[in-house]
């Protein structure tokens, strides 16, 4: 019975291999290669090896194939459960935001704030002012940072600048800059016209002297003198005109870009990604609802630790958060009930429920679980061995992890060879 695994002998250039007896836990060999030729070949010389304990790697599986036909193969457990929690992490990482954010399930009362979006400030110091405004009238930084949409950190930051630095943060934005000299070269030119007017000049002439159509002049005699641009105010209609409350309550229960892409394709969207990806963008910089003063944020990665830990092990996460998010996110629940049922069918030696397991995850039709019931479709007797026999690799993992502490006390000065001597002497010895 041999343990198979692969270690690096460099990092990501050259991996080497190394074979374990399962009976007594010892290294037999190291090779300097996982290449399927010389893998095979060294299996050949044992022509006694009934039992193979292997990761889902394709070469190792070939090789034993065809050495050892009659020898059963076991994919490892730990291995296959990594799989499918990776896949589970690639789809929440894909569907969810890096930050949920929910109702507070605290009992708080707090003080209203007039909710004002930071990108409405015309420069960062009228920014800074209201933020310490808010603070010396005993708001707190949550509630400061919710409402204005900046970080507790920023908060922080601009609650302790002083008034001496006003000149680095009061400078405005090139576009609003350039909006400014805009309006004021035409209120100028307004003010010129009517100046003109006054003195009794014909239209005709004020246009000849001004350089500008006489339609133009008699537009800026009739103003009040001050300029507004046509578009203001105006909005042309667009594909997403009729999507957008849509939008809205999706982005708000917190689904990611690429999944309010996806289903607004199925609701007859025709335009671009990147359209739908702007959009979203205003929506984060501008929409600030007064709710949120009085809310929370739970983080993905604590709902990616429920993948392998149950709630009580996960401290940062709450059972009553979790249930607020997971009747906003119910594919969540699909998730982790996929991932709970392969543990159990794993680990409860029922050959019979793989089947209906693969069947029924393959009918969710979601692309990372498609990939990992693929996976096991070509490993399948492997797959159903594991759940049969309760060997493992951990005698490989642990043995690469002292392969590593040996390289390391090498110092990189010393090559394969006396590696390998140094194992096996260590192991026998």
């Amino acid at each position: 019975m041999v343990c198979v695994d692969d270690f690096a002998l460099k990092k990501r250039e050259k991996y080497g291999t190394v074979m374990i007896d399962i009976a007594t836990g010892n290294v037999v060999d190291l090779l300097e290669s996982r290449d399927y030729e010389d893998v095979e070949k060294w299996f050949k010389s044992f022509p006694n090896i009934q039992v193979f304990s292997r990761d889902g790697s394709i070469t190792y599986a070939k090789a034993m194939r065809y050495s050892h036909p009659k020898a059963v193969q076991i994919s490892d457990r730990f291995h296959l459960l990594k799989n499918l929690t990776d896949y589970c992490k690639d789809y929440i990482k894909r569907t969810i935001r890096n930050k949920i954010e929910i109702q507070s399930t605290k009992e708080t009362t707090t003080n209203n704030i007039a909710v004002k979006a930071k990108y409405e400030y015309d420069t960062t110091w009228d920014l800074i002012t209201d933020v310490k405004k808010l603070r010396s009238e005993g708001h707190t930084i949550e509630q400061i940072s919710a409402s204005l949409g900046l970080g507790n950190k920023t908060v922080i930051k601009y609650s302790k600048v002083h008034d001496c630095e006003k000149e680095k943060y009061i400078t405005k934005s090139t576009l609003a800059i350039k909006s400014e000299t805009i309006r004021h070269n035409k209120e100028t030119l307004m003010q010129e016209a009517k100046d003109l007017d006054r003195k009794g000049f014909s239209m005709r002439k004020i246009a000849d002297k001004m350089s500008l159509d006489r339609r133009t002049v008699k537009k800026y005699i009739e103003s009040n003198g001050t300029y507004t641009h046509a578009a203001t105010g105006n909005t042309r209609s667009s594909k997403l005109s009729k999507f957008e409350e849509y939008i809205i309550s999706m982005y708000s229960n917190g689904a990611k870009g690429t999944m309010i892409v996806d289903v607004l394709k199925k609701e007859g969207y025709t335009g671009s990604d990147s359209l739908v990806r702007h959009y979203i963008s205003k929506i984060n910089q501008k929409i600030v609802s007064v709710d949120n003063i009085n809310t929370e944020q739970v983080s993905r990665k604590h709902l990616i630790s429920l993948l392998y830990k149950e709630i009580d092990k996960v401290k940062a996460i709450t059972m009553k958060q979790l249930k607020i998010i997971l009747e906003s996110h119910p594919h969540l629940v699909t998730i982790y009930d996929v991932s709970r049922k392969f543990k159990e069918l794993l680990f409860n030696e029922n050959v019979d429920e793989l089947n209906e397991w693969m069947k029924q995850t393959s009918a969710l039709n979601i692309p990372e679980l498609n990939s990992f019931v693929n996976g096991i479709c070509r490993d399948i007797e492997a797959v159903r061995n594991a759940i049969i026999y309760k060997y493992s690799n951990g005698l490989a993992e642990g043995t690469v992890n002292k392969i590593k502490v040996i390289k390391r006390i090498m110092y990189g000065r010393c090559g394969f060879d006396l590696l390998k001597r140094k194992v096996l002497y260590a192991n026998f010895n």
